[in-house]
C-alpha cells in the first residue's frame, strides 16, 4: 500500500511541476521581446555623411509589435536622445514602424546628443503600448567614450 501512495505522490508532484512550467511558458509568450543592437554606421554613396549611428531592432515576440520611437538614454539624466527622423533602407523614413514576429529594422541617424556633460548609457526602443526596451553593445560603449 505504501508503494502505491508513493507513486501517486510522485505523479502529483510531477503534474504540479509541469503545470508551473506551462503557466510560465504561457506568460512568457505574451511578453514583448525586442533585441536592440546599436552600432556605428558608415555612410556610402549619396547618403548624408553625418549619418554615423544606427540601431537594429529585432522583434523576438510571437506577435507583431509597433515601434513608436527609438534613440539613446543618457547617464545622470532622465532625458532621451530621440531619433525623430530616422533613415530606413525602404525609404519610408518615419515612425511608427510595425515589426512582424522575427523581423527587424535598422534606424540610421546622426548621433543624438543633449549636452557636453552627458554620456550615452544605452539605446532604447519604445512600443506603442508603452513598453521600453534597452540595449547596448561594444560599439555603443566606444561611441560613448568618444563623446
Amino acid at each position: 500500500m505504501v508503494n502505491i501512495q508513493m507513486v501517486t505522490f510522485a505523479i502529483a508532484v510531477l503534474g504540479a511541476i509541469l503545470g508551473i512550467i506551462n503557466t510560465w511558458h504561457n506568460l512568457s509568450q505574451r511578453k514583448v521581446k525586442l533585441k536592440l543592437k546599436p552600432a556605428h554606421a558608415i555612410p556610402v554613396g549619396g547618403v548624408d555623411p553625418n549619418i554615423q549611428f544606427c540601431i537594429e531592432i529585432t522583434n523576438l515576440s510571437t506577435f507583431p509589435v509597433t515601434i513608436e520611437e527609438a534613440g539613446v538614454l543618457f547617464k545622470g539624466t532622465k532625458d532621451r536622445g530621440i531619433i525623430p527622423h530616422p533613415i530606413f533602407t525602404d525609404h519610408d523614413n518615419k515612425w511608427p514602424r510595425k515589426l512582424e514576429s522575427r523581423t527587424s529594422i535598422t534606424a540610421y541617424s546622426q548621433l543624438p546628443s543633449i549636452g557636453v556633460n552627458h554620456r550615452i548609457k544605452c539605446a532604447y526602443a519604445k512600443t506603442q503600448c508603452g513598453v521600453i526596451v534597452k540595449g547596448t553593445s561594444p560599439a555603443l560603449k566606444q561611441i560613448s567614450r568618444e563623446q
